[in-house]
């Protein structure tokens, strides 16, 4: 048996956001400057699988959360857990 879960996680830029610097602070002025300069805002998927039995975990971050995304996440996933 497995379990499977996909989590929606933001972005965050490099060097940690705001909340930790502060709003004022050169890390949080360089994100900033990196909005407009078109860096990827939004959202990562984590895809998650864990063998029921070893506990044995795989994990990749991917762009979206769509059918195709995720079964290609599985066949990965199975030669991973294969080669363990």
């Amino acid at each position: 048996m497995a379990h499977l879960d996909v989590k929606k996680v933001g972005r965050i830029p490099d060097g940690d956001g705001w909340r930790i610097h502060g709003r004022d602070s050169e890390p949080a002025k360089a994100a900033s400057l990196a909005k407009s300069a078109g860096a990827k805002r939004g959202y990562i998927y984590l895809h998650s699988i864990v063998d029921g039995f070893s506990r044995l975990a795989y994990t990749e971050p991917l762009s979206d959360e769509k059918g195709t995304t995720a079964a290609a996440f599985l066949t990965r996933a199975k030669a991973w857990f294969a080669a363990q």
